[in-house]
């Protein structure tokens, strides 16, 4: 099969290019925001510790049924599952598909802001400005598309797994910790900024509510993005000699330092500068232009913020569009640049519907939401945890011989760790998931 011929070139590859994917525009987009609203630390404390937990357990488990498999997320689910797990297969990519499609209208955003701050339009003593700028970037139906267009990165895995997916992560991943940590510096460095650090780590329990757990559950599903087949893709091309659970602690770790250092990055800045922590998504297209534009140097460190989160955009968005190739070379049988031509046009034409949604689109509502915000609900609160749900059963109870195998394959592991990876995945995992998705609903 077209997917088994392919292996990762390294280890180190591998573990950037899954952290790449749990990386994304979550941590640098969304962490920050959610943390603002869901209390600081009431939100982070409980995030790390799902994500040591839980999390790495169904990170463990997808990359097991995709080395087990060793094909697309519906070849590999069927193969160990069966038909009806095969549908839950069949799901994951069409999730991966859908979710792309809107993202790529995030990630245009991040092109264009990147080309505003290089001409220097984004610098302004006035947030009216921005958020009039903001508002007409994706209030124009035909702006909004266009640069959706620009974002898509099927170029990149058109090259291929190794020359394509994990070349694109070895040089993009560190440049993103590196520029991170220069614009944390000089957040840091503002007066006053030691309040969002506070904001950030001060714990009491006040701030700890049923709702910032609950949302911190959630969070862990989409900053490591599990339940939409791309672990379980990625799993397919690993090599026998390859450690999961070492590599998914990696993953993990990573995805935990990325989403410190943004809340770290835009904290401080926005307590230094008397900016509201709850700001949603405007926090970032908004308020931080707004910031960089006070301090000296801002058009510089605005410069190096775009370019982290197009990084970051980029790193994620190839892994989802993976599992939409793997499973055209896998099912359909289509050579990979033909794939992803197909997978272009497709993703161009749905992600029109998303970025009409702001403008000419906007009075078309689904439960009360624009199509943007009803397809990045659905996806994150229904789709993702049920998509995690078939791959604990899975790995669980169908196929816990083949998962106990696959996660001693390298190094023989302790009774009690197998014994917790094995009860996380067969009860503790599906009861926070249903949890989650009742919560969502």
């Amino acid at each position: 099969m077209a997917t088994t011929a392919t292996t990762w070139g390294s280890r180190i590859g591998f573990i950037l290019a899954g952290a790449g994917s749990a990386i994304g525009l979550g941590s640098i987009w969304k962490f920050p925001f959610w943390a603002g609203i869901n209390g600081g630390s009431g939100f982070i404390i409980p995030y790390i510790i799902f994500t040591f937990t839980i999390g790495i357990t169904l990170l463990i488990a997808e990359l097991v049924v995709g080395r087990a498999g060793r094909g697309s997320a519906l070849h590999a689910l069927k193969r160990l599952g069966g038909p009806a797990f095969s549908i839950m297969g069949g799901i994951a990519v069409l999730t991966s598909f859908v979710i792309l499609s809107y993202y790529s209208v995030v990630g245009g955003w991040c092109v264009k802001y990147l080309f505003d701050s290089l001409g220097g339009t984004l610098v302004t003593n006035d947030p009216k400005v921005l958020q009039a700028t903001f508002g007409a970037l994706v209030g124009d139906g035909l702006t909004n598309s266009l640069w959706h267009l620009s974002f898509l990165t099927c170029g990149v895995v058109a090259l291929g797994v190794v020359n394509g997916i994990e070349r694109l992560s070895k040089y993009l991943l560190p440049t993103l910790f590196i520029l991170m940590i220069v614009i944390m510096i000089r957040s840091l460095s503002l007066p006053g900024a030691m309040e969002g650090v506070k904001f950030l780590f001060d714990f009491s329990f006040d701030k700890l509510t049923w709702m910032s757990v609950l949302n911190a559950m959630g969070f862990t599903f989409f900053s490591l993005s599990l339940g939409c087949g791309i672990m379980v893709t990625y799993g397919a091309y690993l090599k026998d000699s390859t450690d999961i659970p070492n590599s998914s602690l990696w993953i993990a770790y990573l995805a935990i330092q990325t989403a410190l250092l943004a809340g770290l990055m835009i904290m401080p800045a926005v307590f230094a500068m008397g900016q509201d922590p709850n700001a949603g998504p405007g926090l970032v297209f908004v308020t931080i232009p707004f910031i960089f534009s006070q301090i000296p140097f801002g058009w510089f460190f605005m410069i190096l913020f775009n370019v982290c989160l197009l990084v970051a955009a980029l790193t994620s968005s190839v892994s989802l569009l993976e599992v939409c190739i793997a499973y055209l070379q896998n099912e359909w049988h289509m050579k990979r640049i033909s794939a992803s031509i197909l997978c272009y046009v497709g993703l161009a034409l749905l992600g029109f519907v998303s970025a009409l949604s702001f403008g000419v689109w906007s009075d078309v509502k689904i439960f009360d939401r624009i199509i943007f915000d009803f397809l990045d609900w659905f996806c994150s609160n229904i789709m993702m945890p049920l998509g995690g749900l078939s791959i604990a059963l899975l790995a669980g109870w169908k196929a816990w011989n083949s998962t106990y195998v696959q996660v001693n394959l390298v190094k023989k592991y302790s009774a009690s760790a197998n014994a917790f990876i094995k009860f996380s995945l067969r009860f503790l995992a599906p009861l926070l998931v249903l949890v989650v998705v009742a919560t969502g609903v």
